[in-house]
């Protein structure tokens, strides 16, 4: 009897390892699945932004921008035909970037996705584009969506000596740069 109760014993704690073992993700497999998740959602963003300007359809790009942010841009419109027109007419043929990077996790809210992309417009010119987007805020859905735009009007090999960018990646806004490095 004793033999078959250390039996039943060792089975069962071999089926429950066994099945703690696969049931349970590891950090490493966590993060793959939300570097997949943020490039995806990323991508998806990239090629909304990129089809309103070469469309210069302000009123769905105003769209992609959260709630909070639309509350908080000052002259929302008035940036949104600033942004549009800082392409003067041209498409963006292509934008080209490394993988996303985040802050934050699913888990550990809210989920900040930020994106940099190289783009080549029809005339030739090289832009700059930066996004930044809370991808996931369970207890404040106003804040999802884009939070900033940030479009440099030149490529990284003209960057002025002495350029640098006012803000944080926190701040809501529509941030425009020229080719002498000023904030239009």
């Amino acid at each position: 009897m004793k033999k078959m109760i250390s039996v039943g014993i060792c089975l069962l704690m071999i089926l429950s390892t066994s099945f703690c073992l696969t049931g349970c993700k590891s950090r490493t497999d966590e993060m793959v699945d939300l570097e997949t998740y943020t490039t995806k959602q990323m991508t998806k963003t990239k090629k909304q932004v990129i089809k309103c300007i070469n469309e210069q359809d302000k009123e769905d790009l105003k769209k992609l921008f959260s709630k909070d942010a639309q509350k908080h841009i000052e002259d929302l419109d008035g940036k949104l035909d600033q942004l549009i027109g800082a392409f003067n007419g041209n498409k963006i043929e292509s934008a080209k970037g490394r993988d996303p990077n985040f802050e934050g996790s699913a888990q550990a809210q809210p989920l900040h996705i930020f994106g940099k992309y190289h783009l080549k417009l029809s005339n030739g010119d090289k832009y700059i584009l930066f996004i930044n987007t809370c991808d996931i805020d369970e207890d404040n859905k106003d804040r999802e969506g884009i939070y900033q735009l940030v479009i440099l009007t030149f490529s990284s090999e003209e960057v002025p000596e002495d350029f640098r960018m006012e803000g944080t990646n926190n701040d809501y806004g529509i941030f425009i740069y020229s080719k002498d490095g000023t904030l239009l």
